[in-house]
């Protein structure tokens, strides 16, 4: 008698789009380290996609699915939504929009998906009172609609659910790991790939992010304006795509430092693009808890933040904080003496958190208990 092939437990995944964020590099990272046999990853976006981060998803062992844009018709963002959880009929929906998580769990309620998981991944500055009335409602929704909450860190997981939630333990913390043996690069190896590029000569002023307002580049152009004048050899590699990549383009020139800054796109391949970076520069207007802080971790560079991103994403010694509104000039300053510091150092607390293979199993064993409970599950991160 043939035996029965076990039924996978499908995951359907929902992103604002397919860039160089890092939510869809932290969804690379769990769906590529989950077991395939088990599992069948769907994951629905709405914007065009840039083609290699397209690939990468893929590549991870997500199938993808395009659906209406929010921002060009609200309605039909809700009827996709609908549509495709009906047509996929997933086990469990896990969105990944923060605010606007609501809008893919509300269809799958009300389709009858067991698990539905709102996810929180930034820790955004409510900006007037417009905003703040809106982001209440949508806090409400993404709450009542979903039946599980989780989030990248303390902050963004505060900002979403509240601090009662955490407190209490309703909330799972699921850390943005990676693949740790990755980004740690043999500094002869880094040396390799800098002579390749014909930059072993410069101060390389590295950046990994969406061109977003988010993101903050206008602030990063001129920083290294101050920087490039007190070093002669220093270049600012920006890694990214975005809506307002032109606009930044336009500034550089207007700086007249077009020749020392390099519009590098998206790649597959971070382990170059880190091999290339003295130090890393962050001026984002708000954040939870970025991948990008792991990464810069795991290959040993040294990294200045602003003051708005979660201060607990600092692991080692690599990482220093600057308030936001401190001057360009002393941003320059404090990135140059940043880039001085020594990079061997003992990255064991880093490797003790934020191993994927070991996370992915939290998340797995996670997955599981919410298909066989059918309820909110708390303090799951005691229990994993």
């Amino acid at each position: 008698m043939a035996v029965k092939e076990m039924k996978k437990i499908k995951v359907m995944h929902f992103v604002a789009g397919l860039t160089s964020g890092g939510v869809e590099q932290m969804l690379c990272n769990y769906c590529g380290a989950m077991n395939k046999d088990a599992y069948e990853f769907v994951l629905a976006y709405q914007h065009q996609a840039v083609e290699t981060c397209k690939e990468k998803i893929e590549e991870s062992g997500c199938r993808t699915i395009r659906i209406t844009a929010r921002s060009e018709n609200f309605i039909k963002n809700l009827i996709d939504g609908y549509r495709v959880i009906k047509k996929e009929r997933p086990d469990i929906v896990h969105a990944h929009m923060n605010l606007v998580n609501f809008c893919a769990l509300l269809p799958a309620y009300l389709l009858g998906v067991k698990v539905r998981i709102s996810h929180s991944h930034i820790a955004e500055t409510n900006r007037n009172i417009l905003f703040r009335i809106m982001a209440a409602i949508c806090k409400f929704l993404c709450v009542h609609a979903a039946t599980d909450l989780m989030t990248c860190g303390q902050e963004a997981g505060i900002y979403l659910y509240g601090k009662r939630r955490m407190q209490k333990g309703k909330v799972l913390l699921v850390e943005n790991a990676i693949n740790l043996d990755y980004y740690d690069i043999d500094p002869e190896v880094r040396e390799k790939i800098r002579e390749q590029h014909k930059l072993q000569d410069q101060l390389i002023i590295g950046h990994v992010g969406r061109f977003s307002y988010q993101k903050n580049h206008e602030k990063l152009i001129h920083i290294f304006s101050e920087i490039s004048k007190r070093r002669a050899d220093a270049v600012l590699l920006l890694v990214g795509t975005g809506e307002l990549e032109e606009q930044i383009k336009e500034l550089v020139q207007s700086l007249n430092i077009q020749d020392k800054v390099i519009f590098y796109g998206t790649t597959k391949n971070m382990r170059e693009v880190y091999s290339l970076i003295d130090v890393f520069v962050l001026p984002s207007r708000y954040e939870g808890f970025p991948v990008v802080s792991v990464e810069v971790q795991a290959a040993r560079i040294p990294a200045l933040f602003s003051d708005t991103v979660a201060p607990t994403c600092k692991l080692t010694e690599l990482i220093e904080f600057m308030p936001l509104d401190e001057t360009d000039e002393n941003w320059a300053k404090k990135t140059l003496e940043c880039s001085t510091k020594n990079r061997n150092i003992d990255i064991t607390a880093l490797k003790e958190k934020y191993d994927i293979k070991e996370k992915a199993k939290m998340l797995d064993r996670y997955y599981c208990q919410a298909l066989s409970r059918g309820k909110v599950i708390t303090d799951v991160s005691k229990k994993a």
